[in-house]
């Protein structure tokens, strides 16, 4: 009968494969070969998590912050290549370490000040990063996805919602939001966000917010910030509705 896999003989396996001496390029490649095994995909979420914390920590602690540098580098990458930004469907990008970074965004109604629970319940389509149609007049929520996954578990989940308004004043960012932004144990995050630009009232204005967001934790550690634009491309006062050319993209 095959013996169930535990957390202790994955640590004690990928454990002693580093050492005082290891550098990055050592715990990149002991992390994806963890990404990569059948038998740790058998281990609850918690274990995964524990595990991997369990290898970063096997390492000194100057190597473990290069890798954390470098992975934060290969996200803000990421998040900064045109061709992702640029994507009307979802995105996932592989990093070195075998992790992964889904990208998608979701532009709605917005419902929340309303009371109706029909309308709280409607669930929009995950989208791209980059959004180009026509809005109608009212308001409206555009909201940015990225989640950080390793072993398939999401570690982190960093959200930037921008409650905008499109009227004959062209458009209008009432406010930003993290809401919906969270950690795990192993990876907490603090968020916040800013308006910076709240109007576009002119075809070819844009206006913007901008998300920050701390990252404490093993696996993931440091900033990541995000910028939405939301660009007008057209007014139609007559019809009632206005293009509305809307990305994210990533900002040191």
């Amino acid at each position: 009968e095959k013996s169930e896999y535990s957390l202790e003989q994955a640590t004690d396996l990928y454990s002693k494969k580093l050492n005082e001496n290891s550098d990055s390029d050592d715990l990149v490649a002991v992390l994806k070969s963890v990404e990569e095994s059948n038998q740790v995909e058998s281990l609850s979420n918690n274990d995964k998590l524990d595990l991997l914390n369990t290898i970063v920590e096997s390492v000194p602690e100057e190597v473990a912050q290069q890798y954390q540098n470098e992975k934060l580098n290969e996200i803000s990458e990421a998040l900064s290549d045109e061709s992702n930004v640029n994507s009307e469907g979802p995105v996932t990008i592989e990093l070195s370490d075998g992790s992964s970074v889904d990208l998608s965004s979701t532009d709605e109604v917005d419902y929340s000040n309303s009371s109706s629970i029909q309308a709280r319940g409607i669930t929009s389509t995950q989208m791209g990063l980059f959004w180009h149609g026509p809005k109608d007049y009212g308001s409206r929520l555009y909201t940015a996805w990225v989640k950080l996954k390793s072993l398939g578990v999401t570690v982190a989940t960093l959200k930037l919602g921008n409650h905008y308004s499109v009227g004959d004043y062209g458009l209008k960012m009432r406010y930003c939001s993290v809401a919906g932004t969270k950690g795990t144990v192993y990876s907490s995050v603090d968020a916040s966000c800013d308006v910076t630009d709240s109007k576009a009232e002119k075809v070819n204005y844009d206006m913007n917010a901008v998300g920050n967001y701390k990252l404490t934790g093993a696996v993931t550690n440091g900033y990541v910030s995000l910028t939405s634009s939301l660009k007008l491309t057209k007014l139609n006062k007559t019809s009632k509705y206005a293009r509305v050319y809307s990305q994210y993209t990533y900002r040191d």
